[in-house]
């Protein structure tokens, strides 16, 4: 007897995968049963790897739709896209992006998977490389070679170089908001079937993606792509209540770039805007993936470090220092040798988000007044 009498397998031609179509034909007559290839053992009926079956692409767009429905974080709905994306199209990683205000900046917005460029890159523009081109164009498309590939460019703080990369323009209405993108480290190639499922998944989260990025374009901060004050005030509430919840601990910085000042009056604020620009790069670099990192206001910044104890923040403020002292900021107006000072403090048991940043904030102040260029923990 046939092992599932209801179901046909399909394999694709293109990329290998599965799909399981009905036994019936359109005026409801059978069509003569398959020869049975697998055991009746429910474990054994499994889809090998390498292929996919229509049941489960469908039970994966279904978890997409419930998650952006139940999606109570920003981060959870783009993280969701991502993340199905990666899955269904068998990549190593995912990325999305979201233009910036003014449409010249694609902003990495969530990542599944080891990221191609290291933190703290810079963001690729409107039209540059392979995704930049997706987005000028409005068009999907993959390429399974990029190294020959006239679209793909090599750019600074490039990690590893993807064997196949594949992108879906996301648009709000006609306009393009940002791009999906999905990459393979060997050389598994795309296929047209893989284009489709990553452009199903790019069109079912257009909408709540046109959402998510109004709403990320009021929590960043234009000039340096940071978090603003306006997010921090949401978001650190929920940390602490997540940290409690977990037992786990978190810690914050505050930290100011020493004389900021003398950059504006002595270069103008055109060279003060390139110093914060630098210093937001430098603090991406020397923080972790899931730090929260927010520009304050003027020159002033801060770091939430997420399961991290006093130790392990005192580190990384040492890193941020040294990033900063050690190497001037090139600028318009020549080589710029800055330093910057911070306050620490460790979240305790009467601290709620109002508490832990006055903490960090009178911990700054006492190292500004002890010399700058300093880390100072709160008491």
């Amino acid at each position: 007897m046939d092992v599932n009498p209801n179901w046909l397998e399909v394999l694709d031609s293109v990329s290998g995968g599965c799909h399981l179509f009905p036994m019936t034909g359109r005026r409801g007559n059978k069509i003569p049963p398959v020869p049975a290839r697998r055991s009746t053992d429910r474990r054994s009926r499994q889809i090998p790897p390498g292929r996919r079956s229509l049941t489960g692409v469908t039970v994966r767009l279904l978890e997409l739709g419930l998650q952006l429905r139940r999606a109570r974080a920003l981060e959870e709905t783009l993280q969701a896209v991502t993340r199905i994306a990666v899955e269904l199209t068998r990549s190593a990683q995912g990325t999305l992006r979201l233009l910036d205000e003014s449409g010249k900046r694609l902003l990495t917005s969530a990542r599944h998977g080891p990221s191609v460029h290291r933190r703290g890159a810079p963001p690729f523009r409107y039209g540059e490389g392979f995704i930049g081109w997706v987005v000028a164009h409005q068009r999907p498309a993959y390429t399974n070679h990029p190294g020959s590939d006239p679209r793909f460019v090599t750019r600074p703080g490039q990690v590893w170089t993807p064997g196949a990369v594949m992108a879906v323009p996301l648009l709000g209405g006609s306009d393009c908001i940002g791009v999906l993108s999905v990459s393979r480290r060997q050389r598994r190639s795309y296929g047209p079937l893989d284009l489709n499922l990553l452009k199903l998944v790019g069109q079912l989260s257009e909408p709540q993606l046109e959402i998510a990025r109004l709403k990320r374009l009021g929590e960043s901060d234009p000039l340096t792509l940071l978090h603003n004050r306006r997010h921090l005030d949401q978001r650190l509430p929920l940390e602490i209540q997540r940290a409690r919840r977990r037992r786990k601990p978190l810690a914050l910085a505050m930290l100011d770039i020493d004389h900021f000042k003398r950059v504006n009056d002595n270069h103008g604020h055109d060279v003060g805007d390139e110093v914060l620009c630098e210093f937001a790069d430098r603090l991406r670099r020397c923080s972790r993936a899931g730090d929260v990192l927010v520009r304050w206001g003027g020159e002033e910044f801060v770091a939430v470090f997420l399961d991290s104890d006093l130790e392990q923040a005192r580190q990384i403020a040492g890193r941020i220092l040294a990033a900063v002292g050690q190497v001037p900021f090139a600028s318009s107006a020549g080589m710029l040798s800055l330093t910057t000072s911070a306050g620490l403090a460790e979240l305790s048991d009467g601290d709620d988000a109002a508490r832990l940043l006055h903490r960090a904030d009178q911990a700054l102040y006492r190292a500004k007044n002890r010399g700058r260029n300093r880390v100072v923990v709160a008491r």
